[in-house]
């Protein structure tokens, strides 16, 4: 049974046709969270952003493992994904990144600026196969989220989940995004970190 205090931190979320399948109603204490296996100490990842060349394109696509994958990512179910998947991800108002760690990338996402909402969109995050679970992520979104706070404007930075991934759920929740309802005119999750 649980715990009266535990149930003050539930957000009771509007049902949509994904959300009654995943979260109808999302617990917020980090506790649940701790099944997501980040490290508590992002200081210990050493990583850092530098932005994408063409040139890691195959190694992007190489992290789209499953169908799964492809489907949170890109929402998409014909997998396997088309050998330039990450090069019809390139726009001129989107900048893409990728994080590295040991000279190696380990991850990769991208910044589309919203300029009339004054907000920045972090999209297409993924992590090395298997480097998931061990903090790049959550490094990934306080890095971008750093850049995407010093462009002049900025209010907040936004991210949108579209599936029942608990993993990327609480490795949004760890890199300080709060969960603020459902997204407009789709079935999915709003998620946002304001700019201070």
């Amino acid at each position: 049974m649980e715990d009266k205090k535990e149930t003050s931190n539930l957000i009771r979320l509007p049902t949509h046709d994904l959300l009654v399948q995943f979260v109808t109603i999302v617990y917020i204490p980090t506790l649940v969270f701790k099944k997501a296996n980040v490290l508590s100490d992002l200081s210990q990842v050493k990583a850092d952003i530098v932005p994408y060349t063409s040139e890691y394109a195959r190694d992007v696509r190489s992290w789209i493992d499953c169908e799964e994958t492809y489907y949170n990512l890109c929402r998409s179910k014909d997998f396997p994904p088309p050998p330039n998947v990450v090069e019809t991800w390139q726009r001129n108002n989107i900048t893409p990144y990728l994080l590295f760690s040991s000279n190696r990338p380990v991850a990769y996402a991208e910044l589309w600026e919203r300029r009339l909402e004054r907000e920045i969109e972090i999209t297409h995050l993924i992590v090395d196969t298997f480097k998931r679970g061990q903090g790049f992520g959550t490094k990934m979104l306080q890095l971008l989220y750093d850049r995407a706070s010093q462009r002049k404007g900025i209010m907040k930075v936004v991210l949108h989940m579209f599936t029942d991934n608990h993993e990327a759920l609480g490795c949004y929740l760890s890199a300080g995004f709060e969960l603020v309802g459902t997204t407009p005119g789709f079935p999915g999750l709003r998620m946002i970190k304001i700019v201070k």
